[in-house]
């Protein structure tokens, strides 16, 4: 983002961002590789396109942030101006997910830049403080998926989409909390700021998965198995905030989740891992005092 070619990029960042932000790219860009003979793989071309568009937009974003975020508020308007509970109709639900997914790829590309570029100044686009204002743009889309995923296959997916922004979402904070700072504030003081923005992200998001849930038993399995992904794609990053909320996902995960045995079966290996995981945190951390003995209560399913 140094070379003279940003210089060239820079004033196409708008018409970038909805190119990352549209549902249909990945499917042409895979329509076009097998109508051509270049020796590109057709499954996975779209998808690094997309990344390595999302580092420049991401990086772009980051340089003219500054203390004011006006980037981000130039090219994302809507980030802090989230649908009012009396506006959350179809058009807003579906903008809604057309915004969670924008995002995803701006943290994809931030994410896959500090992985790239490990110790360099942190590449974050998307302020902190726009943490609570993003979990309103989330609850939009729990409360109407009900209603709404009926009508197309976006809408459909509209929980998948959520529920990996949330994945995204509390890596970023985390890596914001491990990143050095561009704030003149204490590095330690910013890090705690991080990881309590992805724990409040989560407070304001949890009683919408709950309300979701309690619709039928359709959307309990639904989400329970979008929670327990979630919670295996976490435990791999070592996340601390994961740690910090085993014990309120995994009792609510065994109170409902009563599902077909090949699932059951996952479903307790997956418990076993996390018992394992936690036992070896607990040398180190103090783990325990976060009410970690409801994840060692046997389960009466598994």
């Amino acid at each position: 983002c140094t070379t003279a070619a940003m210089e060239c990029m820079r004033q196409y960042i708008s018409e970038l961002l909805d190119f990352i932000a549209d549902m249909h790219t990945l499917t042409k860009l895979k329509n076009h590789m097998k109508a051509c003979c270049q020796p590109l793989h057709e499954d996975t071309f779209g998808g690094n396109l997309k990344v390595g568009l999302a580092q420049v937009a991401a990086m772009e974003i980051t340089k003219g942030n500054h203390r004011d975020n006006k980037a981000v508020v130039r090219y994302l308007p809507w980030l802090y101006h989230p649908p009012s509970t009396m506006q959350q109709g179809p058009k807003e639900f579906i903008e809604c997910v057309s915004h969670i997914r924008q995002l995803s790829w701006l943290l994809l590309g931030s994410l896959t830049h500090c992985a790239l570029h490990q110790g360099s100044i942190s590449c974050m686009p998307i302020p902190l403080d726009a943490g609570s204002h993003i979990a309103d743009h989330l609850i939009v889309i729990l409360i109407g998926f009900p209603e709404q995923s009926k009508t197309s296959v976006l809408h459909m997916c509209s929980l998948f989409h959520a529920f990996m922004f949330a994945q995204l979402w509390t890596i970023y904070c985390e890596q914001a909390a491990a990143a050095p700072s561009l704030q003149n504030q204490n590095q330690t003081e910013f890090s705690s700021s991080a990881i309590l923005t992805g724990l409040e992200f989560w407070s304001r998001v949890t009683p919408s998965i709950l309300q979701l849930m309690a619709h039928n038993k359709v959307m309990v399995e639904m989400v329970c198995l979008h929670v327990i992904s979630l919670m295996e794609a976490l435990q791999e990053c070592n996340s601390t905030i994961f740690v910090k909320l085993i014990p309120m996902w995994l009792p609510m995960i065994q109170s409902n989740l009563k599902v077909r045995d090949s699932v059951l079966i996952n479903k307790s290996a997956l418990f076993h891992n996390f018992k394992l995981h936690l036992i070896s945190l607990c040398f180190s951390t103090s783990i325990c005092q976060l009410g970690c003995s409801c994840v060692f209560r046997p389960s009466r399913t598994g």
